[in-house]
């Protein structure tokens, strides 16, 4: 037999074996070793820097991943209210195979008052599945966790409420619930990992869910490329939306109600995320149209961040850094601007980052190396 042949099979082998063995844990929180690029890792769709209604707590980050045989989904943050009443997070998904509520329709809830996504927004984006997890207060139980979600992906018409069913009850601690058989998206894992507040969440604990393919229901394989739409937000027990929402609303201070219209907003309150082999996929394109760029690079001391924002007025711009991990470590900007601008960084410790900038609804990134 010839050697070089064997050694080249055995590598093919172990190569297809790596790749079919990419998993997540599901355990409400995404690693260090989680995050990354390809199959099995998290990558960073959008974040919130601005005002907590329920101080101290709410969503941060939003993140994404996938292997050969399920979609994974990570909203960062901590809901367990001092206040006495539950709060919740929710979670919107479309996937371009299947045919959900269009966008800009005001979606359907359960069938009855006491659903879990009883709420009626409007979004930006088609929506084919909507998760939620309710989360008690300090005061309640460590047991205080319950998962449900609706799904979209019906041939009955829109003026039907959407099949709604609650998915399981967790804990606090990341106990993983996994959707039985006869409910929206059978065998989605969910765990839920709660920290005391937003500056205690130092491990990018809160939300996690993973999607079996085959529940999916899609005509396509999601890899590399593949592209999905995303919009989270905080809520009361009630479904009553506060400020903050993944992707984050420009200037936004005050809460959005129990039922708000995404479309008469400015702007696009939805991330549409492709599944990237790259980390914080760059976009060269968009960086090149908005003279994007990062200088000195690498760096022993502050850089500066140059951009354009195009269309000769002013569009929601947020700039954040983050680290190798994927977490923000410094928001530089959340506000309108027009025109051309340029910031300093200022100093960071060595280490590697990137750079991210969302004018409207397109974002970009600069990998920055600082010595």
């Amino acid at each position: 037999m010839n050697p070089y042949l064997t050694l080249a099979a055995i590598g093919a082998l172990t190569a297809a074996s790596l790749t079919a063995s990419a998993q997540f844990t599901v355990d409400g929180k995404a690693s260090a070793d989680e995050m990354g690029t390809g199959p099995g890792k998290y990558q960073l769709a959008a974040s919130y820097s601005g005002n907590h209604l329920d101080a101290d707590r709410g969503v941060t980050a939003l993140y994404a991943g996938y292997t050969a045989t399920t979609l994974n989904l990570m909203v960062v943050g901590s809901a367990e209210s001092a206040s006495g009443s539950s709060r919740a997070i929710v979670l919107y998904l479309n996937t371009k195979a299947n045919a959900g509520a269009p966008a800009g329709t005001a979606l359907i809830g359960g069938n009855d008052g006491t659903s879990p996504l009883k709420h009626k927004p409007t979004l930006d984006q088609k929506v084919d599945f909507g998760f939620r997890v309710s989360v008690g207060p300090t005061s309640g139980m460590a047991s205080d966790v319950y998962f449900s979600n609706v799904s979209y992906v019906s041939d009955k018409p829109l003026t039907v409420p959407g099949t709604d069913a609650p998915t399981g009850q967790g804990s606090k601690s990341g106990a993983v619930v996994t959707a039985a058989a006869g409910t929206p998206l059978p065998g989605t894992k969910y765990a839920y990992l709660n920290t005391a507040s937003l500056t205690a969440n130092t491990n990018n604990a809160g939300l996690e869910i993973e999607i079996p393919l085959s529940s999916l229901g899609t005509n396509e394989v999601l890899k590399a490329g593949s592209t999905i739409d995303l919009f989270a937000a905080f809520t009361d027990g009630d479904g009553v939306f506060f400020s903050e929402t993944l992707p984050q609303i420009a200037g936004q201070a005050l809460a959005l109600g129990a039922n708000p219209s995404f479309p008469g907003i400015a702007g696009t309150q939805s991330v549409a995320f492709v599944l990237s082999a790259a980390p914080l996929a760059s976009h060269s394109e968009v960086a090149n149209s908005f003279a994007f760029n990062v200088y000195p690079n690498p760096a022993r001391a502050s850089s500066t961040i140059a951009y354009t924002v195009p269309g000769g007025g002013q569009q929601p711009v947020s700039l954040a850094v983050y680290n190798a991990m994927g977490q923000r470590v410094r928001t530089l900007f959340s506000a309108k601007q027009g025109g051309s601008q340029q910031l300093p960084l200022g100093s960071l410790p060595a280490g590697a980052y990137f750079v991210k900038l969302q004018i409207g609804d397109q974002a970009t990134s600069r990998k920055l190396v600082v010595e």
